[in-house]
């Protein structure tokens, strides 16, 4: 079901969905619709990757929930945990392990509020292509806190999990066995909607603390209104997240997980 679901993902994600959309087109030529078709393509393509409508998409989901500046006004809680990101292992031409933006902002978040109180750090997540050998993906996002000062006891690793949905089921295992339950929840600002969806129904009790907050204060040039590289991966992200919600809303409600 993961495996499928990863491949679903794929044909629901830019570029693909661009890509069907012009391969219809190529095929109903003939038809008026599909010249419509391709106007209103060229349109979602236009609209969808310039500044101003990937700053709006964004915004709606980073503004959910506010950062948690002190969190000794969130009241008492057992843990810190943490959603991984990207983690890259020594390979090829990289010589040492490392992770990604977004992993270093939530590790960072994670640190800042541990110095303010300190609690165990979980970690949460572990290896997600199916195809391809786990590498040691959660240790590598550990042994940052801990080079970082966080003591080795106060590192927690859970690495079953492959999704969001999964990081709760494994999450709330790790917290019962050592008899926890309010913890501060650390993800990307714009993952946090689907993140507190599904572990407030899983894992009661969270504590939202966002971190890797992306949408500033939006001051538009002339060339923000035309496509450009940066909002590409910026609109596949915001794009996930919307379809990442939807699907756990219809799991939660609807199919009984």
């Amino acid at each position: 079901m993961f495996t499928l679901k990863q491949f679903l993902k794929v044909l629901l994600l830019p570029p693909m969905p661009w890509l069907l959309l012009l391969l219809t087109v190529l095929l109903f030529w003939q038809r008026h619709w599909a010249r419509k078709l391709l106007f209103f393509t060229f349109l979602l393509i236009l609209g969808l990757h310039c500044g101003p409508a990937n700053y709006a998409l964004r915004y709606q989901l980073e503004s959910r929930y506010a950062p948690l500046l002190d969190p000794r006004k969130a009241g008492r809680y057992d843990a810190i945990v943490v959603l991984t990101s990207g983690s890259y292992p020594a390979s090829g031409l990289i010589p040492f392990p490392s992770i990604d933006e977004h992993m270093f902002r939530r590790l960072d978040e994670a640190w800042r509020l541990y110095r303010i109180q300190p609690k165990p750090i979980i970690i949460s997540g572990g290896h997600v292509n199916p195809f391809t050998p786990a590498m040691d993906e959660n240790k590598i996002a550990r042994d940052f806190l801990i080079k970082w000062g966080v003591p080795k006891q106060d590192v927690i690793g859970e690495e079953k999990s492959r999704d969001t949905f999964e990081n709760a089921l494994e999450t709330q295992k790790v917290l019962k066995k050592h008899g926890w339950k309010r913890y501060l929840l650390v993800t990307s600002a714009m993952h946090m909607p689907r993140s507190m969806l599904v572990f407030s129904a899983r894992v009661p009790e969270p504590v939202p603390a966002p971190g890797d907050f992306s949408a500033g204060k939006f001051e538009p040039t002339p060339f923000d209104f035309f496509p450009n590289e940066s909002v590409a991966p910026k609109m596949f992200a915001t794009i996930h997240e919307y379809i990442g919600w939807a699907n756990y809303y219809w799991r939660l409600h609807y199919a009984g997980n």
